[in-house]
């Protein structure tokens, strides 16, 4: 009997320790899947931005090719006045 009560409060004792670190890993659990929930959150808005600059992108070349064509009737418009004026 006197072997059996010392075990059992090791026993214990060790049960304890081992819900503790139940817990604690539990909780630890917990912030991870919070953690990737954030992650998730920002992978999606990171695919959203990028999506979002490459149309940017694309638009901005338009606008490039436009401002280039609209320089080109531009320079075409003031050769031709030079050219009327000229013959004036």
């Amino acid at each position: 009997m006197q072997k059996i009560r010392p075990a059992m409060e090791r026993l214990n004792a060790a049960l304890d320790r081992l819900e503790k670190h139940q817990k604690e890993v539990s909780a630890a659990g917990g912030e991870i899947i919070g953690k990737q929930a954030e992650v998730d959150a920002l992978a999606m808005q990171c695919a959203h931005l990028r999506a979002e600059v490459s149309s940017l992108k694309k638009k901005k070349a338009e606008l490039e090719a436009i401002q280039t064509r609209a320089g080109g009737q531009i320079d075409k418009a003031m050769r031709q006045i030079d050219d009327v004026l000229g013959d004036a």
